[in-house]
């Protein structure tokens, strides 16, 4: 187990829980994946905002169960120490390794994505940017994300606070603005422009335009990936100030924040940009106008698409900072349970978890090259499906501490069982996700060995092998692992 005198510091509040939360999800998720979308799923046509809002409406179940969760057992960890608490510890580690893995991989996506909008922002200013965007340039630029970001974090989690709080509100003003310009453009303008800069006709399509039921459902399981931010707040439970007081509420919050800037965005870009020009745009590889401050940029005055373009460029680039805060308190977590080596539960002098912020950023690097030379799509669905995994289980655990034989042994989720709303709270979830996750499982045109089932499944035998030789290890130090388990971890 690891040693009590190793600690997070408890030096957040409640604006840097909300800006967390904001922060890890308005970024490519909005800002690339929300039109690019059209590309992987076309037959959603215009319903990319409506899929955008709907999903982030039926998260209010997944809100409502992290919300009283947090307040009950506020830790870093957040759902991984839930579910072991209420599922069972091998099912609540090995999807949580999955969760893990998923999100080094979005961290990978998003240093990729990252030199997309970083070059659109410096040609926009009259400077050649185009050795960014090749595979090297993506490599360089994109390792020097992660890892400064990894140095943000490192230097103590009140200067990750620091970060993402002040990023709120650049967010704030850059949706604003976003939502202004595209609800002011007509159609026919911004085909025209679109038009003139391609050199290309862009005309409406004369066959079927009806939308595809199940390629909505497949936009609605991938823009989980944007509101993955839900589940980042939870994380910084153990370094809250009052955690049991402001953890819920900065979830619900972040939550609303997003939901509201989500839904403008995404309206005001498919009124400006009909889906029909936004695929005809990515069929004439013309993927750099596909993006929020590309689609913009084609509008606006330059001015303003200059400063549009490096704050979308910071704001994506940010993401990778909620992302690898949850990414190391979930190995922190484990290292507190025991399941993975003592080290990684060790924090420096800044009270930082320099070991797990370290090997997360490590595997980030390599699903970056996964990113630059296999595809970008992947690191975007696997972290949607073990986002939904994560979010169904927590409904089976509310499930099983109300009904079930784990109820007993858990005096700390009281509060819990007396919530009347849990329950239905739970339920919506399962059906939710159940239905989320069929939409999801089978990517199109993409090999077996990319495919997010088969990858999944080779995490889990990982994770099986990792919770095996803890268990082996604890055995040979006289521990009781699974008795350890079912008690709340340190604060």
């Amino acid at each position: 187990m690891s040693d009590p005198g190793f600690r997070l510091r408890r030096s957040v509040g409640l604006l840097a829980i909300i800006a967390s939360a904001v922060a890890g999800e308005y970024g490519a998720g909005i800002n690339f994946v929300a039109v690019q979308s059209l590309g992987v799923y076309p037959g959603v046509r215009s319903l990319v905002p409506l899929a955008m809002f709907l999903t982030g409406l039926v998260l209010i179940t997944k809100v409502y169960m992290f919300a009283r969760f947090s307040r009950v057992m506020p830790r870093a960890g957040s759902a991984y120490v839930w579910i072991v608490r209420s599922v069972s510890p091998s099912v609540g580690f090995v999807v949580s390794f999955l969760w893990w893995i998923s999100l080094t991989a979005a961290m990978g996506f998003i240093a990729f994505a990252f030199s997309t909008f970083l070059a659109q922002a410096i040609g926009s200013v009259g400077i050649p940017a185009a050795a960014i965007t090749t595979p090297l340039g993506r490599t360089i630029i994109g390792l020097a994300a992660i890892w400064l970001v990894y140095g943000i974090h490192a230097a103590g989690v009140h200067h990750y606070g620091r970060f993402v709080s002040i990023l709120l509100w650049i967010i704030v003003a850059t949706a604003l603005v976003i939502t202004l310009i595209g609800f002011l453009t007509t159609p026919a303008h911004f085909v025209e422009l679109a038009a003139a800069r391609t050199g290309k006709p862009i005309a409406p399509p004369a066959g079927d335009t009806s939308v595809d039921l199940m390629s909505f459902l497949s936009v609605c399981s991938l823009f989980i990936f944007a509101y993955g931010g839900v589940s980042a707040a939870p994380a910084l439970g153990g370094e809250a100030r009052d955690a049991e007081r402001v953890m819920p509420r900065g979830v619900v919050l972040g939550w609303l924040v997003a939901l509201v800037l989500y839904t403008l965005v995404s309206a005001a870009l498919l009124h400006a940009a009909p889906w029909w020009a936004i695929l005809a745009l990515i069929s004439q590889k013309h993927s750099e106008l596909v993006t929020a401050p590309g689609l913009v940029g084609l509008v606006a005055p330059h001015w303003i698409s200059v400063l549009l373009n490096f704050s979308v460029a910071l704001i994506v680039g940010k993401t990778l900072g909620p992302q690898l805060m949850t990414g190391s308190r979930l190995l922190f977590a484990w290292a507190q349970d025991g399941l993975v080596p003592r080290r990684l539960g060790e924090t420096s002098d800044s009270h930082a978890p320099s070991g797990a912020l370290a090997l997360t950023a490590a595997l980030a690097s390599l699903f970056l090259l996964q990113s630059v030379f296999v595809g970008w799509s992947l690191g975007v669905v696997i972290r949607s499906f073990s986002l939904l995994l994560v979010w169904m289980l927590v409904g089976i655990g509310a499930l099983r501490l109300r009904y079930g034989a784990r109820r007993a042994d858990q005096g700390w989720a009281d509060r819990l069982v007396a919530d009347a709303w849990m329950v239905p709270a739970a339920i919506g979830s399962i059906i939710v996700t159940a239905v989320l996750i069929y939409a999801i499982a089978i990517v199109p045109n993409t090999p077996m060995v990319f495919q997010p089932l088969f990858q999944s499944f080779v995490a889990a035998i990982v994770a099986v092998l990792l919770l095996w030789r803890a268990h082996g290890r604890a055995a040979a130090n006289g521990h009781d692992l699974r008795a350890a388990l079912a008690a709340p971890p340190l604060e």
